[in-house]
């Protein structure tokens, strides 16, 4: 997970997960969704970081063409 945090009240961060339903099931385990956290979950199909130390390269294409 790599976090985003600015001078507002917003938090934002990336998840690797099977599943949208993942994340939130990961936050309710911790205790967070719905109580210090009001979440939402955007998909994105690639994610590049100076902070990633690591060879993988972890993409997403469209499985139709070349349009999401």
């Amino acid at each position: 997970m790599s976090t985003w945090v600015g001078n507002e009240e917003f938090f934002y961060c990336h998840w690797i997960a099977k599943s949208e339903q993942d994340v939130y099931r990961q936050l309710e385990e911790f205790d967070l969704e719905g109580t210090i956290l009001q979440t939402m979950v955007h998909e994105v199909h690639q994610f590049m970081s100076a902070y990633r130390n690591s060879s993988e390269i972890l993409e997403q294409f469209p499985e139709n063409g070349t349009t999401w």
